[in-house]
């Protein structure tokens, strides 16, 4: 808790405030205590140190991609080693758009100990669906979703009013049969992406069989709904302001003429 503004202060209470026994030898001049009083040089006095606190808090209140905490806190005036507290308003993103790289890294080392209190989203990237390559030629598989945090020492989340979670993998590509006139002939619908920005798989042509396509790809989920069916066959990047919800939807069914996808 800061220190006393009036009456008495004493410098085992100094020392307390600064995580110390209070017995502990302590000088006003050391870098600690200047710190702490945030006087760098020159003459320094009990005066100085009154309401003071070795406690930093912040409050992140704008989305940030692959947040690296350590680093961010430098940034916002902690000393890297006072006791820190942070605070993730509500409504904020702290999210990725790479599955190898976690929504937030506590990038170093927090002597003074680190709190965390989410009130919004820390999530990772979602994993894209499976998808037959340009001709046919292959499967490609869906792949996983990547991490939400990745922690480097203690840390203690509040996460009462808060949503924490790593990216949902990719859905796999399903193939059947599909009747078209009577005629039985092979489809292949794309998987969707995972929650957190997975991509839908894309939807190939097939090659000399007249192989055409009628929809599109599966896509993520707009915050909080189901995946959908969207026309085309580009394969969309990620956005914060419209990926992260549930898992995306199958893409449209894809069959050929004649048969042969």
């Amino acid at each position: 808790m800061p220190l006393p503004t009036t009456g008495p202060l004493s410098l085992s209470q100094v020392n307390t405030e600064l995580g110390r026994p209070a017995t502990a030898t302590i000088s006003l001049g050391e870098a600690a205590v200047r710190n702490l009083a945030g006087v760098p040089s020159g003459p320094i006095g009990k005066a100085s140190l009154r309401g003071k606190s070795a406690q930093f808090s912040h409050t992140i209140s704008a989305h940030q991609l692959h947040l690296n905490l350590h680093s961010y806190l430098l940034g916002q005036g902690w000393d890297g080693a006072s006791a820190a507290t942070v605070t993730i308003a509500s409504g904020i993103y702290i999210w990725s758009d790479n599955t190898s790289v976690p929504a937030l890294d506590m990038g170093g080392a927090f002597p003074g100990g680190l709190t965390l209190i989410n009130n919004g989203f820390i999530m990772g990237k979602g994993g894209d669906g499976g998808y037959l390559t340009s001709g046919r030629a292959s499967y490609m598989a869906p792949t996983s979703g990547g991490p939400a945090i990745a922690l480097t020492g203690p840390i203690t989340i509040n996460n009462t009013n808060g949503y924490i979670g790593g990216g949902g993998g990719g859905g796999a590509g399903a193939t059947g049969a599909y009747s078209l006139f009577f005629n039985a002939t092979e489809m292949f619908s794309p998987g969707g992406g995972g929650a957190g920005g997975g991509r839908g798989g894309p939807a190939n042509n097939g090659t000399n069989t007249g192989g055409t396509t009628l929809g599109g790809f599966g896509e993520g989920g707009a915050i909080g709904q189901i995946g959908s069916v969207a026309s085309g066959n580009p394969w969309p990047g990620q956005t914060i302001a419209t990926h992260g919800g549930a898992g995306g939807a199958s893409g449209a069914v894809i069959h050929g003429a004649s048969g042969g996808i």
